[in-house]
């Protein structure tokens, strides 16, 4: 009875509807959404190292940390599911403060990657129009590329995702759908790669340019120009460690709406576990395949002189494709529809990501509204749609702010989310980690895998081994230029999120006091179905 006091109400309302196949493939796009241009871009922060084995290394403790995400969604099977077991695994201060801490990481991304959705309609245009000699589509991919265009394109995402988020069904059938079409285009676009090689592309680059040793001409900037490479590509492999950690980032958001699965143990395991296989995959044969088909010195140059702005006179007539690949197999095979069905391969989910994120983001509003640190109304339930409709309106008015606030007040690209996630999962990996001792009761009642070595729970061994993992990871990005740059406004920034989630927390339990609600006794239960 007890629990029924202490809680909003007695049900959640919400309605299990969301399949395997759905979710999983929400994964894929919500992990790897944006991710092809960055590994691309990226190559030369840790140039020249065996990719391959660094994605394989970093793995290990992504399946880690996948487990414990994997653990709490069918642990407490809930909205806001990994919220729910961090603040019940130690202390609810601590599981608050570091889930708010997250929201607001998703929420800026939310607002920055549909602001940045406009920039692949700018490489498909820019690279049809060079392709093509036609100055209006080369005019409609600059449009593309302005901050109005970037603005236009942006809030049209976010209107079209909120709408699907209306509707828990439109929303999964959308995502289903997209997922089936991403990966046809993405196998598509393996097997273009893979009939590609770098004489052919050095050949088609310079017939293009009409620069003689345009390929080479390119790397020789960028080595005159700072850019060295590894000397042990096997050995090094550590050092892509901080750019794969994040790329697979993302990979939690599944437990964020385990309380509205069929089927949750097989349901998550496919969203999580098996989904983060399966971009591994991804990964490894997106970045070979480049590698082999263009040559690994000339993307690792060619990322070296978009990012630090090398003077270069082959990237500065291709600069409006910057690292986008399919351009380079366009210039080789000629053929614009396989360059389109290329683009859909890079941009569909970044695109179709974003439901799904809408979903995720609503339902930590959910959790947090349940347990008394929000509203009351952001637990509301449409009983037609089977949503938290205020809290779907909301979060959408924040990714529609955030496409604003990336364009208008570039101040906001200070915060650093990288950092956030690497905390955030490293706090999540030691509660789980401490939970078999300080919440021994909620352990023993709510957690199905109970194994131990040693006479440890191994919930204990793999949270204190993905903790430390996540600890060297930080010490490893911290100072990275381009990840994680030391400064006072990126610490300033990191400092007023993790303040200002504590003292929602401080304000919001000394509210419940005052109306005799103890917020203990409601992180002593698990919030109903």
């Amino acid at each position: 009875m007890e629990s029924k006091r202490i809680f909003i109400r007695e049900t959640s309302g919400l309605v299990r509807e969301v399949s395997p196949w759905s979710s999983m493939l929400a994964t894929f796009a919500l992990v790897t959404g944006g991710v092809p241009i960055l590994i691309i871009s990226w190559l030369w922060l840790a140039p020249g190292i065996d990719w391959t084995l660094a994605f394989l290394i970093t793995l290990v403790p992504t399946l880690s940390m996948a487990f414990l995400f994997y653990l709490a969604g069918i642990s407490m099977p809930r909205a806001g599911g990994d919220y729910v077991f961090n603040s019940r695994a130690t202390h609810p201060a601590v599981g608050f403060v570091n889930y708010f801490a997250l929201f607001i990481a998703f929420a800026l991304s939310l607002g920055l990657y549909s602001y940045l959705g406009a920039r692949w309609f700018a490489y498909l245009f820019s690279g049809l129009g060079m392709f093509l000699n036609n100055t209006s589509l080369m005019n409609l991919g600059s449009f593309f590329s302005t901050t109005s265009g970037s603005v236009a394109v942006g809030l049209i995402i976010i209107v079209v995702s909120a709408i699907l988020s209306f509707s828990n069904r439109a929303a999964w059938k959308f995502t289903l759908i997209s997922g089936i079409v991403s990966i046809i285009a993405t196998i598509v676009m393996f097997y273009v790669l893979s009939t590609i090689n770098p004489t052919a592309f050095s050949n088609a680059l310079s017939s293009f340019t009409g620069v003689p040793n345009a390929y080479q001409n390119v790397i020789s900037d960028a080595t005159s120009n700072g850019l060295s490479f590894v000397s042990s590509p096997i050995i090094a492999a550590v050092l892509g460690i901080p750019v794969i950690w994040y790329y697979y980032t993302w990979y939690n958001l599944p437990a964020s709406w385990s309380g509205e699965m069929k089927n949750v143990r097989i349901n998550v395991l496919y969203s999580i576990i098996v989904a983060i296989l399966i971009i591994a995959a991804y990964y490894i044969l997106f970045t070979q395949l480049n590698i082999n088909a263009f040559g690994e010195r000339f993307l690792t140059a060619w990322g070296y002189i978009s990012c630090n702005g090398v003077n270069d006179t082959v990237y500065n007539d291709l600069s409006s494709i910057g690292t986008f690949t399919p351009f380079f197999a366009l210039l080789v095979n000629k053929s614009i529809p396989l360059f389109i069905i290329m683009f859909i391969a890079f941009w569909l989910p970044n695109f179709y990501s974003n439901p799904p994120l809408i979903i995720g983001l609503t339902r930590y509003l959910f959790a947090w509204s349940f347990d008394r640190l929000m509203p009351s109304w952001m637990a509301d339930v449409s009983e037609k749609l089977h949503i938290p409709l205020k809290s779907t309106l909301l979060v959408s008015i924040i990714g529609l702010i955030g496409v604003l606030l990336y364009a208008y007040v570039p101040q906001i690209s200070i915060v650093d989310v990288t950092v956030i996630f690497q905390i955030s999962y490293a706090i999540f990996a030691i509660s789980v980690a401490l939970m078999p001792y300080i919440r021994r009761n909620i352990y023993e009642n709510a957690v199905p895998i109970k194994r131990k070595i040693l006479g440890v729970p191994i919930i204990t061994w793999i949270g204190a081994l993905t903790f430390s993992f996540l600890v060297y990871s930080l010490y490893i990005t911290w100072g990275n230029p381009i990840l994680l740059p030391i400064n006072l406004p990126t610490l300033a920034s990191l400092g007023i999120i993790y303040a200002l989630g504590v003292s929602i927390y401080v304000i919001s339990y000394y509210l419940n006091k005052t109306k005799g609600i103890e917020l203990d006794l409601v992180f002593k239960e698990i919030p109903p179905e």
